[in-house]
């Protein structure tokens, strides 16, 4: 047993922890690939809130899929919050991340995860002058709160590259060999949609950390939306408030809390129409309505998307019974 977790089996490069059942059911899986190479599955649904904490996880890089559910983390030294749903993937590195995540209960959760130490990723890029490369070079060899975070939409190819990892049919070494082959395709993929993002490549040197001013300013324009989630919000308002151009709002804005503006306010109007429903018993249109959203089919169809499940009252209860 560690961390509530229970070691059900390990054999080789692979290791399995399963929930016990008072906290849930199934759980987590890592395969080494080669040493500073990991590949993590996860396939659970918890009980309760459950509490991930990482620490002196040092010079990694980490390209994580989110197949279901959904989960959501702040790191320690800046102060960065972020939040996946499903379908979407992403891609962080750091020289020394610390941190903790959530994972909510009643929800099930699939991820795929891929951990890989920041020089052994450069000599599989060692022929290659990407933007990428000289960013990473740079968290690496920065203060230890310098990071890069990315989040899009996953594509057909990354699922089917997925689906290839999940179901591998192979033992022994081929196995390995043939996960290692799977797991690079996917990088590949990442690295790919990423090297597109002009706007942030363009400002990658200068932005891996905000200035002073620019934070608060963002906090404000974020505090903004907290406090008016049900009112409709108006770009030229956010722009007003923030004193910067749209396009610099969103980069900063994406910057400090892994979201574009508007991506952070779907976000947050889905927690908030889940807490109306799950805790205050409210119905679903009520908790659309109060949640900003006037139409009751793009509310329930936006938050199947999020969290894995149509929005009814008691659906986490009966996921727990």
């Amino acid at each position: 047993m560690k961390n509530g977790l229970c070691l059900t089996s390990a054999a080789n490069s692979e290791s399995h922890w399963s929930f016990p059942d008072a906290l849930g059911r199934g759980g987590f899986r890592k395969i080494v690939i080669r040493k500073g190479f990991e590949l993590w599955i996860t396939d659970c649904l918890p009980y309760r809130d459950i509490l991930c904490q990482e620490k002196n996880l040092s010079s990694v890089v980490l390209f994580g899929f989110c197949l279901q559910g959904r989960y959501s983390g702040r790191l320690d030294k800046n102060r960065f919050s972020f939040s996946l749903a499903s379908g979407e993937h992403y891609l962080f590195c750091s020289k020394n991340l610390q941190g903790s995540g959530m994972m909510v209960e009643g929800v099930q959760h699939y991820f795929v995860s891929l951990l890989i130490g920041s020089e052994l990723l450069l000599s599989y890029l060692d022929d290659d002058r990407s933007l990428f490369q000289e960013v990473l070079r740079e968290v690496m060899s920065g203060s230890d709160d310098r990071f890069l975070f990315r989040v899009e939409q996953m594509t057909s190819d990354m699922r089917l590259a997925l689906g290839q990892i999940i179901d591998c049919p192979y033992r022994g070494t081929s196995r390995r060999l043939f996960l290692e082959s799977r797991c690079l395709e996917l990088m590949a993929y990442q690295l790919q949609q990423f090297s597109g993002d002009r706007l942030v490549a363009s400002c990658q040197r200068d932005c891996l950390i905000l200035n002073p001013s620019e934070k608060i300013k963002i906090e404000r324009v974020r505090r903004f939306l907290l406090d008016n989630l049900a009112a409709p919000v108006k770009l030229d308002d956010l722009v007003s408030i923030a004193g910067m151009s749209h396009p610099k709002l969103n980069r900063c804005f994406r910057q400090l809390y892994g979201r574009t503006v508007f991506e952070f306010l779907r976000a947050e109007r889905l927690l908030k129409a889940r807490e109306l429903i799950d805790i205050q018993g409210r119905t679903v249109t009520e908790a659309a309505y109060m949640a900003g959203y006037s139409s009751l089919s793009h509310f329930s169809k936006v938050y199947r998307q999020y969290f894995g499940v149509s929005p009814a009252p008691g659906t986490r209860r009966k996921k727990r019974a």
